[in-house]
């Protein structure tokens, strides 16, 4: 059996806007590292796959986002959906191309925006769930073994070991259930029988065929009757049809709820966050080592972001401005040289120390370096990934070419001496 990957990657960017947004959702930006969140979610499940195998599910108004940011995907693997319908019909569609493509076909069902730090461990829970799911009798979830209280994540109970397992810990799911407030979050904690809903399912496309026949007939009719237009010049005229009248319905109210067929493989210390809050990225952006120091978050939400800088002696941040993110700053300790102006040409040089504070509207050129060791506190919007670079003494601009880069350790949308969104 060939194993295939869907990517789903319909999100909206609705969860952590302003930073996420609809014309460039969180799954398109570069929150960790040099890569986006799609490009990190590709990049881990290719060792069990092949580019080849590679499916993503986007809307259509982010076609170009993803042919941009994964250039090797093969055109026919780009699926784009006319208009949101959440995961249900996402899942139904693929699956349903993935069958006509290969009837044995294995399906992992990867949201597109998601962390994970170790991703050999998650790549061995993976094994172990293909190899469950080959069998064709169970829908398998990916369920991590909770750390905290969370009440930003659905839980799946699974309380009894499946007895005909082959290899490694797999549990018979007893129920899906939504976020709970913090009481019973602690009360799942301490029962030991619960799990995080990754939102990373594995199984084989009959077995979800059948069970999405089961709960969802009129969905499963719906995507059958495209059947005859995959890969033609009607595909799309015909899946804007189709969809146009289904109900939005996820895959976990649509099917994973209801189903007695699901098995559970739990997974621990991968290091996975569903980033879905500001308190859990924040969570991952607290303390952020910088080529001039370092920064430590304090606060993020909707509203603001509030960061402390450390600035060594006689380093600077890089010559930048930006489009719509508003911040003031303040010095706390140490002496600073700001520069500051409407255009490089047009820069003011102000030396702040302990006390001092300026505000830094959209579109200011500037400039801090420090003069002695520097402590700065910053509030701003929280659009982190508007950062336009103009010149760098560490050498990002130059390296970045066609891309901003956030001081924060996001990194934002492209364009190093353009217009980033």
């Amino acid at each position: 059996m060939s194993t295939y990957a869907v990517i789903m990657a319909g999100g909206q960017g609705e969860r952590l806007w302003p930073l996420s947004t609809p014309e460039r959702p969180m799954q398109y930006l570069r929150l960790f590292g040099d890569r986006t969140m799609i490009q990190h979610t590709a990049a881990r499940v290719l060792p069990l796959t092949a580019k080849d195998r590679i499916l993503v599910v986007a809307g259509a108004e982010h076609k170009e986002l993803v042919r941009e940011q994964l250039p090797w995907l093969l055109p026919e693997n780009l699926v784009s959906e006319p208009m949101g319908r959440n995961t249900a019909p996402c899942v139904a569609l693929a699956a349903a191309i993935l069958r006509e493509r290969d009837p044995e076909a294995m399906m992992i069902t990867l949201p597109a925006d998601h962390l994970v730090h170790d991703e050999e461990r998650y790549r061995q829970a993976l094994r172990v769930a293909v190899a469950m799911a080959e069998r064709g009798s169970h829908l398998v979830a990916l369920g991590i073994v909770p750390t905290s209280p969370a009440t930003g994540y659905g839980y799946i109970r699974a309380s009894r070991a499946w007895s005909e397992r082959a290899e490694g810990d797999v549990l018979l799911v007893d129920r899906f259930v939504e976020k709970p407030d913090l009481p019973t979050a602690k009360r799942y904690l301490a029962s030991g029988e619960y799990y995080w809903n990754s939102g990373m399912f594995i199984w084989h496309v009959r077995t979800i065929l059948e069970e999405l026949e089961r709960y969802m007939p009129s969905l499963v009719a719906a995507v059958t009757r495209l059947t005859p237009h995959f890969g033609s010049d009607r595909f799309a005229a015909e899946l804007e049809k189709t969809y146009q009248p289904l109900e939005k319905q996820s895959i976990d109210r649509g099917v994973m709820e209801k189903s007695d067929r699901i098995l559970l493989v739990p997974v621990s210390d991968i290091g996975w966050n569903g980033v879905g809050t500001w308190d859990s990225l924040r969570s991952e952006l607290v303390h952020v080592e910088k080529p001039w120091g370092h920064e430590r978050v304090w606060a993020m939400n909707q509203n603001y972001v509030g960061k402390f800088l450390h600035i060594r002696a006689g380093e600077s941040l890089s010559l930048q401005y930006h489009e719509t993110k508003d911040e003031t700053i303040c010095v706390i300790e140490g002496k600073m040289r700001l520069r500051i102006g409407p255009s490089e040409e047009e820069l003011e040089e102000h030396i702040l120390v302990a006390g001092d504070a300026m505000a830094i509207p959209p579109g200011t050129v500037h400039q801090m370096e420090a003069v002695e060791d520097t402590r700065i506190v910053e509030v701003s919007t929280p659009h982190l990934a508007d950062v336009v670079r103009l010149k760098d003494r560490y050498g990002r601009a130059a390296s970045e070419i066609g891309r901003s880069t956030s001081e924060s350790g996001l990194r934002g949308p492209d364009s190093t001496h353009t217009r980033s969104p």
